[in-house]
């Protein structure tokens, strides 16, 4: 199913989506964490922005190789989105002890589990391929959707 369809297919009841970050509302530049830098990706921030409504919430749900790179991401949302609550920002940092060892398809699927309303339609959209295909398979009370789903 496509990913409108699904939305309105579900339009009647409350609806959350985990968008992630990096290659989806940022430009993905391998190596480079100056987030000064990184283009945003004007179309997708468009599409989050008419997506929000009373019944939709969405969330950024963004892994981070450390800390210091949680204040580069949130002062690159407040500069490029300014309408988005901050509120609405799950920062997931590999710094973090209890995250050691973990791949970045682990920790989306572990907090998915761990954090989702069950009584919502719950949407998750990334650009890596091996973390739609792990959700997919490891997350059975979410719907995946690959980026490309939001290209025309």
């Amino acid at each position: 199913m496509k990913f409108y369809e699904t939305i309105n297919r579900y339009n009647d009841k409350n609806i959350d989506i985990y968008v992630d970050m990096d290659g989806v509302i940022a430009e993905y530049d391998i190596g480079n964490f100056d987030y000064d830098t990184i283009r945003p990706l004007q179309s997708n921030i468009k599409r989050i922005k008419e997506l929000i409504n009373d019944s939709i919430n969405v969330k950024i749900l963004t892994i981070c190789k450390n800390n210091k790179i949680i204040d580069e991401k949130i002062k690159w949302i407040e500069k490029h989105m300014p309408f988005f609550d901050l509120n609405d920002v799950i920062f997931i940092s590999k710094e973090n002890e209890k995250y050691s060892g973990l791949s970045s398809k682990e920790l989306k699927s572990e907090f998915l589990k761990l954090n989702i309303n069950d009584n919502n339609i719950n949407i998750v959209i990334d650009d890596d391929n091996e973390i739609v295909k792990y959700l997919i398979k490891n997350n059975r009370n979410i719907i995946v959707f690959q980026i490309s789903s939001w290209i025309d």
